[in-house]
């Protein structure tokens, strides 16, 4: 099985280095923690002296990232980093642990390695929501384990390499059981500006408020409205909105809408949402265009 990562590239570089592109210009990922020997650099010899060296107890630094790097990552995963600039990457893994300790890697603080062959994806909403999250942690070196995760991940490098690097198997579920939260609540805020004539505020979007996702208002009526969505078999019930002084548009992927009706309220069709982020894709996220593909040629839904 192919295990997806993320490389969060930060070593103690010198000043004149960006250890970020030094990887991905040289189609490797790696960490530091350098050692000094006269000998030739095997894995036991850098474990025995990186282990007086750097271990101590709790060591939440060197062994997780140099474990990864050496013992857990495989020929064939794929890994995510980003640069300084957000600007995401996606590499396929190439070659066994090394260790590289000339002046430009030392300079880099980048002497562990694998070789990887990287691929530039682009910004953030071209990235699953889980693997941008996944950045958040301080480790270095992280796995991403989710199934929805891998296989975005194998059929864009599939993609981007032009080479069928990956067999991906037929994929039975739908486009809401595959895309994230964060996916759904995109689609339903396009779909309210492109077809009910809102437009988003888009500090409302940073909000933490459980009641609604974001705050909208309507460019002719200048009525105010809320938004709640929710991904999964969860419930929406009515009446727990209905005291709101704006609308209010309720939508849950596969759960139910229960309680009473009330004017201000409205419940969003599934299929309506669902025909609706196909029918313009040309709108939708990278990230979700890029669901659409891997449906459209793996699953049984059609633009």
């Amino acid at each position: 099985m192919t295990n997806i990562w993320r490389l969060n590239i930060k070593t103690a570089a010198s000043e004149s280095v960006d250890p970020r592109k030094f990887c991905i210009n040289r189609d490797i990922l790696g960490v530091g923690w350098p050692v000094d020997s006269e000998e030739e650099m095997t894995w036991d010899n850098y474990y025995k002296l990186g282990e007086e060296g750097y271990y101590n107890e709790g060591d939440k630094g060197w062994w997780p990232a140099v474990n990864a790097i050496k013992n857990r990552m495989q020929v064939n995963d794929l890994c995510w980093t980003r640069d300084w600039d957000g600007i995401y990457y996606l590499g396929r893994i190439t070659s066994d642990w090394t260790y590289r300790g000339d002046l430009e890697y030392r300079e880099a603080d980048v002497v562990n390695i694998r070789e990887c062959d990287w691929k530039k994806v682009g910004e953030i909403d071209s990235v699953p929501g889980k693997v941008v999250n996944s950045f958040i942690p301080s480790r270095t070196v992280q796995a991403v384990d989710d199934d929805s995760v891998r296989l975005y991940s194998q059929y864009l490098f599939n993609s981007l390499s032009e080479k069928h690097h990956y067999s991906l198997q037929p994929v039975s579920a739908d486009l809401f059981s595959l895309i994230s939260s964060d996916d759904c609540e995109d689609i339903v805020g396009i779909f309210l500006q492109e077809e009910k004539g809102y437009r988003m505020i888009p500090s409302s979007c940073k909000v933490d408020t459980a009641a609604y996702e974001f705050v909208l208002k309507h460019i002719d009526t200048e009525k105010t409205a809320v938004a709640q969505v929710k991904q999964g078999y969860v419930n929406l019930n009515v009446d727990d909105y209905s005291s709101l002084s704006s609308e209010v548009y309720l939508f849950t992927t596969h759960g139910e809408y229960t309680g009473g009706t009330s004017k201000n309220v409205h419940c969003l069709d599934t299929e309506e949402i669902r025909n609706f982020a196909l029918s313009k894709k040309h709108i939708m996220s990278d990230r979700l265009r890029t669901w659409i593909k891997i449906l459209n040629e793996l699953g049984r839904e059609s633009a």
